[in-house]
């Protein structure tokens, strides 16, 4: 019996960590390609394991995105709180953490990319739409516990609902990385936009 549940634990591990590196393939392969030009092989490939070995962990590519989702969420929003929490001043920390969500749109990082791909496909797609939503309040609630939270507890008081602030940050921040993928402005003019959103965020407030 416990030679056989050693075997089961080391099986589960091996699976784990394939299904591991299926997902970091997608994430690759999806940012190189895009959806519409990546197929369930190309992904295997990637991964150096068999088209079946991909259809063992996920039931259909669907699910295979909804992973890949969450998995470039969670590399994103370690990204911004690792920043945040290196200390000082709580204006100085919300800073740092609107500077590192402008980079990490304007550098286009894969997970960017990836999560671009998604938003785009989510408009035909009900299952990766309701995904999406559902990333977008996590990223919300992320947003409001470890920033704008530290805002509430120095006694300033929201003009308009607080839940309402990630999403107008966010919806800034797309807007702005899009028009520099279209019209690319210099490092002075970022710095530039990032204290102006930052100034706006602060306009939310009063004491």
């Amino acid at each position: 019996m416990v030679r056989i549940s050693a075997l089961r634990r080391t099986g589960y591990k091996k699976s784990e960590a394939s299904r591991e590196q299926v997902i970091d393939a997608a994430i690759r392969v999806l940012a190189k390609q895009g959806i519409a030009g990546t197929s369930v092989q190309d992904i295997a490939d990637a991964a150096g394991l068999s088209k079946g070995a991909v259809h063992y962990h996920f039931e259909s590519k669907e699910e295979l995105l909804e992973r890949v989702l969450d998995r470039c969420c969670e590399i994103v929003e370690a990204r911004i709180r690792a920043v945040f929490a290196e200390g000082g001043l709580p204006l100085e920390r919300i800073h740092r953490a609107l500077v590192e969500m402008w980079t990490v749109r304007r550098d286009s990082v894969r997970e960017m990319r990836v999560l671009t791909e998604l938003h785009i496909l989510a408009r035909q797609n009900k299952r990766i739409r309701k995904a999406c939503g559902e990333a977008l309040q996590r990223a919300c609630r992320q947003m409001i516990d470890t920033g704008l939270d530290q805002l509430l507890a120095m006694g300033l008081k929201p003009r308009v609902s607080v839940e309402i602030i990630p999403r107008l940050i966010m919806a800034t921040l797309d807007g702005l990385a899009l028009q520099q993928e279209i019209d690319p402005v210099s490092p002075e003019t970022e710095s530039e936009m990032i204290r102006a959103l930052q100034a706006t965020t602060m306009a939310l407030f009063e004491l």
